[in-house]
């Protein structure tokens, strides 16, 4: 390097601010001195080091390092090579090497690549002039200022990568807590799911044993009402038995008279324990009926004859409407029929004066429905809902075993039984059947 200090070009610090400075390691002669001058004339910090140890603790601080060639020896580059491998990421510390003759600096060349790809390293051969020096200089200050430059975006984007890994860390630990929630609903519904099934198992249990009790109490109910039953008839026709033989014993002059009257009771009193005994049997055989397709208009209409001979001594008039396209339907005729006679019977009793009963049929896509309607007194509001129960009965002599007896028809054939009354104004019961082959019946 020169001996004397020419006058050193001037530059403006690149970026502003206060520069890191430049460390200077020329253990001899004035080189130190001389680059100190004119760093400083060119407005560039500085700091000499005493050896390379000071040079490489203060490389994380500095912009970038001046040494001479004498300053490297072997012990040298073995302290600096590890100082150039420790930097971060960002970092490539600019090194400049300054060599006497071009014979040190093909040695210095040679030692420089055996520090291998760990440094930013330019060798400048003696003398140097002030701008040689200068713009290396600047050019390691611009390069270190990237350097920083690169160190900050490498912060940010650090902080970004952190933020974002707690970000995932956040969604993995919420979708854990999903996972471990669901895994808890999950558990949660299979027990309740468990509960209910036993729940339900138990009340259908409770629900056929309150179907057994009650069956069993109807039963007795029905023994209780066939023991009354049929004891009133049977004691009318053992009295008017024993009649006939205190009259066959002892004949009056009425006698004739007096035969035909027991006998015409004792009749009457049979017919009416067949009737008692018919209902029963309906009742038992009504829940293993076999069912056939049948013409039901054609049924009907087939029995509206037989019903005419009982209205008629009434002075009750019977007219039919809409039954010759009613359609098929599986039915077992004998008790449908024995159904439609019990309301025919409750009719002509509701018309002691006479009047008419009417059998209506329609029919629509899936059910057709038979309508007996009369025009009697009808039915009080009171009684309404009770009519269907077993054993219940307003009329006297009456057995309460009539509409149970049809609404148990009617719900065996898959249907339903409804009825519209008013006071003073008839009844009518309207009967609900599918027909064959249709949803309806299939369903049923």
């Amino acid at each position: 390097m020169a001996q004397d200090i020419p006058d050193a070009p001037r530059a403006a610090q690149p970026g502003g601010g206060r520069e890191e400075p430049v460390l200077i390691l020329t253990p001899t002669g004035r080189d130190a001195a001389v680059a100190m001058a004119w760093l400083h004339a060119a407005g560039i910090r500085t700091h000499r080091c005493r050896d390379v140890a000071e040079l490489c603790a203060a490389m994380d601080t500095a912009a970038a390092a001046l040494l001479a060639d004498e300053a490297l020896p072997a012990q040298a580059l073995d302290v600096l090579r590890p100082a150039l491998q420790r930097q971060p990421v960002w970092s490539d510390f600019p090194v400049l090497l300054l060599t006497s003759s071009p014979r040190a600096t093909e040695a210095m060349w040679q030692r420089v690549q055996a520090l291998g790809a760990v440094g930013n390293i330019t060798v400048l051969e003696r003398p140097l002039t002030p701008v040689t020096l200068l713009s290396t200089i600047h050019v390691a200050l611009r390069s270190r200022r990237r350097q920083h430059e690169l160190r900050a975006l490498y912060a940010t984007q650090q902080r970004h990568i952190a933020a974002q890994a707690a970000t995932v860390a956040q969604l993995h630990a919420r979708d854990q807590a999903l996972q471990d929630l669901n895994a808890t609903l999950e558990q949660q519904v299979t027990a309740r799911t468990a509960a209910l099934r036993h729940e339900m198992a138990e009340r259908q249990r409770l629900e056929r044993e309150a179907q057994r009790v009650q069956h069993f109490a109807l039963l007795g109910q029905l023994a209780a009402g066939v023991s009354h039953e049929i004891r009133n008839p049977l004691g009318a026709v053992f009295l008017y038995v024993d009649l006939l033989a205190e009259e066959l014993q002892q004949p009056t002059p009425d006698r004739p008279e007096a035969v035909a009257e027991a006998l015409a009771e004792i009749r009457a009193n049979l017919v009416r324990l067949e009737d008692l005994v018919q209902d029963y049997l309906t009742l038992v055989r009504v829940g293993s009926i076999q069912r056939t397709p049948e013409d039901l208009g054609h049924a009907v209409q087939a029995w509206a004859a037989e019903f005419q001979a009982l209205a008629a001594p009434l002075g009750v008039r019977l007219q039919s409407e809409g039954l010759t396209a009613l359609g098929t339907v599986a039915v077992h005729a004998a008790t449908l029929r024995r159904a439609v006679l019990n309301l025919v019977q409750n009719a002509l009793e509701a018309m002691p004066q006479g009047g008419t009963l009417t059998l209506t049929g329609q029919r629509t896509p899936t059910h057709v429905a038979l309508q007996i309607r009369d025009t009697g007194s009808g039915i009080a509001r009171a009684h309404r809902a009770k009519i269907f129960e077993p054993l219940y009965t307003t009329k006297p002599g009456g057995t309460g075993l009539g509409l149970y007896i049809v609404q148990e028809i009617v719900v065996a054939h898959g249907g339903e039984v409804t009825v519209e009354s008013g006071e003073g104004q008839g009844t009518t019961f309207s009967l609900t059947l599918p027909l064959a082959g249709g949803a309806a019946g299939a369903a049923s």
